[in-house]
């Protein structure tokens, strides 16, 4: 058995090593650019959900492959790092961190975001921890362990031992036991505890103190189970602690000497990486018997960490951020314009590939490129540019007078050269003999312009399509090694009496039918020997306007697919009938206008379009995009500009600045689905703090509210691949399906009516249903007085306050039948005396509510009165606008201000903006008053913007300031 696992690693090992080989390594920069607080970075950790923490020298910064999120010092609120130098982050428990500074140690919350506790000692003190957050705090000359139930640090006695660093002579094992190497020894002290959260602080403490190496120990470096040390005579080892196997590498004195002090040495696939302080990074290749190779001199390293999951070396430099040192996924390689000349600026059109490597593609005005051998890299003194006027060096390439645009090539089956269709010079063939270019004219001599498709049927005959004059059948034949053309014909097409000109590609089905795909007016069949033909409008048989068709393709089964610009359909042929079938922008398509189709190995469709290139699964229609992602640096794709090597099957489109070709087989992205965390919670426009929402397990979300809008954003720490996840999802119980597929990390609602919802999210990195999704509940819970035992209340005060009302309603009938029964002689004095009254009422009423007096007021009829409460009841409501004026309030009351302005001044005396101006600073006297309210605050409160424009009035009404008014009155 123990056989058997040898042979199993010793295969995992060279498994490995011939993945490594394969696959190329870079380095990426994680810096200010991406919004890192500081270019120093200390200390790196990746916490229990996959986050990213990176402590610099100015803040911590939370990663989470997306985004940067940062915190720092704030000494005005309680909640915050004591530090902003971050030394050392470690797992705590409870979803916490550690975050260690200069003699402090904060306990910071993941889920609230905050310091949760804080821990001052004497000296320079070293978080360690596992996973589970069992931690362990290490002194210059101390021990300390974290009781989790009194959330306290208890110092331990330790043994009599001379202590190493405690960074890297120190640390914690799955198990929760710390293991601790004195300096310069050939021991080791493990410290081992029965709980670390015992009730009780009289914790069982066993030390077993046991020999180690036969040589004292200079140097330990330790991350996830493997431990890597070197002994004084320079030799390295590596020892797994599960497995208590130990095994020498090599001896690095010679490395020690060239390149100084080391801080840190890490395993990284079947080979070792050493980080030297000063002199970057070394990697010994265990197939060359760990042979040393330089991968990157130019780094002052601070710190190392290597991520357990996707294999990232992460490491914290001095001056350039985080750098990630990982394995490149890149599905295409890219060949870019300008690499080859700054004056190639127009478009690739056409693409194709020679039986030598050679790569020939047609652009739409600099003419012809030819690139020798281009899969073994790109050399611009070796490409040339053709056109009918010369040949040029790409390297020292200048623009032709005339332009020369290449819309097709075609290899001959036939001949020793390739056929061109150009722009408005007509059909082309290049011979290999002479490795020139050669006009091909028809007997009348005027060339057909515009060619986009060229289907050469056999030795003597040609097919051509023009996007300005239709179809073509050509004969030819060889004179002098070239051919010539014998004769033409031109194939009529009309639809509803129009003819059919614009036609871009061809299809060649068995011996007989050609298929023709035209710019607005769908499909056409034809019969090649009996020359019928028929036209097909898919947009009458979908009802969709997917009649522009730029691209075909047809795959081994048969199927026609047809790019338009409008989406993909695809064409199924049974017993004669079409059955088409559309995918478009609602079915998931990132854009839909598809400029080119191919297939790859795996059955899946490649489609090039304006917003990159997107992956098409038929078998379920899953499609993914890659724009500017995954290592394609073209953005825009062209008409014309798809192909498939014959001979290597690679997969090449052209595009606007350049190209890409794929291998057959095209990379699919890593297995590795981390899990969806929650990064950022907002109730309306206001962001909150997520944990406060948050039931206890963490499973539920509670918003208060009748009707609530929000937005959760989320994130998956995928750190290789992350550019290539989308996101769907849907609310249950308001949504009835999931979301299209997008990049969109974010989820917004709005009016979410009270209630109670599931929000479900889910992400794939590729076309097959691989999907990791998260559930959270969703509570709308609306305050108490619109919960169903109010609604009970209200009722039953309805009923009480509607029997009341009728009960009053009877009485104010009998009072009135009395009064009616009084004297007519009384009837006007009582009717006086009543108005008097309600007049008197009104303004006790305005003077209460304004504060200001109403002797200006002369209102003598009920109108009036009405009119003057709403003015007062319009100032009362909208006092803190500073708009607030009379053609405001005429524009409440739905009245012109010249209106408004009349029957004002017809009751009272003053200005409607003097009116507005006395009731501003008596309500400001007011709330100095009664209440604590800042000055500023009760300024911007009363609706006036100006301070010097307050106290100026406020000191002519009073004669005093604001702050001597409420002080002297509050001393009354």
């Amino acid at each position: 058995m123990r056989l058997l696992l040898i042979l199993l690693a010793l295969f995992y090992s060279f498994t490995c090593l011939a993945k490594n080989e394969r696959n190329s390594y870079s380095f990426k920069r994680i810096d200010h650019s991406q919004g890192l607080s500081n270019s120093a970075v200390i200390s790196i950790f990746q916490d229990n959900t996959g986050i990213m923490w990176i402590g610099t020298y100015d803040g911590i910064n939370c990663y989470d492959g997306k985004e940067i999120e940062t915190f720092r010092s704030d000494f005005s609120a309680k909640t915050t790092l004591s530090n902003n130098i971050i030394h050392a982050i470690q797992q705590a428990d409870s979803n916490c961190i550690w975050i260690a500074g200069n003699h402090i140690i904060n306990r910071f919350s993941l889920s609230s975001k905050e310091v949760v506790s804080n821990y001052e000692f004497p000296g320079f003190h070293s978080p360690h921890s596992n996973k589970n957050g069992n931690t362990w705090l290490i002194g210059t000359n101390s021990i300390r362990y974290y009781n989790t139930y009194h959330h306290r640090f208890i110092k331990i006695k330790k043994p009599d031992i001379e202590m190493g660093d405690p960074n890297s002579h120190t640390f914690v094992t799955d198990d929760g036991d710390l293991w601790l190497f004195p300096n310069r020894s050939t021991e080791l002290y493990k410290f081992s505890l029965n709980s670390f959260g015992a009730d009780t602080l009289n914790t069982q403490l066993t030390i077993t103190p046991s020999h180690f190496h036969s040589k004292p120990l200079e140097f330990i470096s330790y991350q996830n189970g493997i431990l890597c040390f070197v002994d004084i005579d320079k030799d390295l080892y590596i020892y797994d602690i599960v497995g208590k196997s130990k095994i020498y590498t090599r001896n690095i004195s010679s490395l020690l000497e060239k390149y100084g002090s080391i801080q840190g040495i890490i395993p990284f696939y079947e080979d070792i990486i050493i980080g030297f302080k000063t002199n970057g990074l070394i990697q010994l290749r265990a197939s060359k018997k760990y042979e040393e190779r330089i991968l990157n001199r130019n780094i002052c390293i601070f710190s190392i960490y290597k991520d357990p999951h996707q294999g990232i070396f992460w490491i914290g430099s001095d001056g350039q951020g985080a750098i990630m040192y990982a394995q490149d996924h890149s599905i295409a390689t890219n060949i870019k314009l300008n690499s080859l000349s700054s004056n190639l600026t127009r478009q690739i059109r056409s693409l194709m590939t020679d039986k030598d490597g050679g790569l020939w593609c047609g652009t739409k005005g600099d003419g012809l490129i030819y690139i020798p051998d281009f899969q073994r890299g790109i050399d611009a003194t070796e490409t040339k540019i053709y056109s009918p006027q010369d040949i040029q060096n790409a390297i020292s390439y200048s623009k032709w007078d005339k332009e020369f645009e290449v819309f097709t090539l075609q290899q001959s089956r036939h001949l020793n050269g390739f056929w061109l269709g150009t722009g408005d010079t007509g059909l082309y063939y290049y011979s290999y003999d002479d490795k020139k270019l050669h006009a091909i004219l028809p007997p009348s001599g005027n060339p057909l312009v515009h060619i986009h498709k060229i289907y050469e049927e056999n030795d003597s005959t040609l097919w051509l399509s023009s996007s300005e004059d239709g179809i073509h059948k050509v004969w030819f034949k060889k004179a002098q090694a070239l051919p010539c053309i014998r004769k033409e014909k031109k194939f009529h097409f009309f639809r509803e009496q129009h003819e059919i000109n614009s036609l871009f590609s061809m299809i060649p089905e068995g011996d007989s039918i050609l298929w023709f795909a035209s710019r607005n007016n769908g499909l056409i069949k034809m019969n090649k020997q009996t020359e019928k033909y028929k036209i097909i409008s898919l947009k009458e048989i979908l009802h969709k306007s997917v009649d522009d068709i730029l691209s075909t393709y047809v795959d081994k089964s048969g199927k026609i697919y047809l790019g338009t610009t409008t989406g993909l359909v695809s064409l199924t042929q049974q017993n004669g009938k079409l059955e088409p079938h559309y995918i478009g922008l609602a079915e998931g398509l990132l854009n839909d206008m598809i400029h080119g189709i191919l297939e790859d190995g795996n059955g899946f469709l490649w489609l090039s379009t304006n917003k990159g290139i997107i992956k098409y699964n038929p078998k379920n229609d899953s499609s993914h995009a890659y724009y500017y992602s995954s290592g394609v640096q073209i953005g825009e794709f062209s008409d014309d500009a798809y192909y498939q090597c014959p001979y290597t099957e690679k997969l090449i489109f052209g595009g606007t600045d350049g190209l890409i070709y794929m291998d057959k087989d095209v990379a699919t992205p890593s297995g590795y689905y981390p899990d969806i965390v929650l990064r950022k919670f907002k109730i309306g426009s206001k962001e909150v703090n997520l944990s406060k929402y948050y039931s206890t397990d963490t499973k539920a979300l509670s918003i208060p509210g009748t009707k609530v809008s929000f937005a959760l954003s989320f994130a998956v720490p995928d750190y290789l691949t992350g550019s290539e996840i989308e996101y769907s999802y849907m609310l249950k119980g308001k949504d009835t399906d999931w979301t299209n597929f997008s990049p969109n990390n974010e989820v917004i609602y709005s009016d979410i009516t009270a209630g109670k919802y599931t929000l479900k999210i889910r992400y794939k990195k590729d076309v097959t249903n691989i999907y990791k999704t998260l559930t959270i509940s969703i509570s709308i819970i609306p305050p108490w007085y619109r919960s169903m035992l109010a609604y009970v209340i209200y009722t039953l005060l309805l009923i009480t306050i509607g029997s009341t009302i009728f009960y009053l309603s009877n009485k104010y009938l009998q009072l009135k039948r009395k009064v009616k029964e009084l004297s007519k002689d009384n009837k006007e004095s009582i009717s006086c005396e009543a108005s008097c009254q309600y007049i008197k009422q009104i303004r006790e009423t305005v003077t209460s509510k304004l504060g200001i007096s109403t002797d200006h007021m002369t209102c003598t009829t009920t109108e009036q009165i009405n009119f003057i409460w709403k003015v007062t009841h319009i100032i009362e409501q909208n006092l803190n606008k500073e708009d607030l004026s009379s053609t405001f309030i005429a524009d409440q009351m739905a009245m012109s201000p010249r209106q408004f302005y009349r029957k004002f001044k017809e009751i009272s005396e003053i200005s409607p903006s003097d009116l507005i101006r006395n009731y501003r600073i008596e309500k400001a006297a007011s709330l100095l008053l009664t209440t604590d309210t800042s000055i500023q605050d009760i300024i911007t409160d009363v609706g006036i913007s100006s301070r010097a424009y307050f106290y100026k009035e406020f000191t002519r009404k009073f004669d005093m300031t604001p702050k001597d008014y409420r002080e002297l009155n509050k001393k009354k």
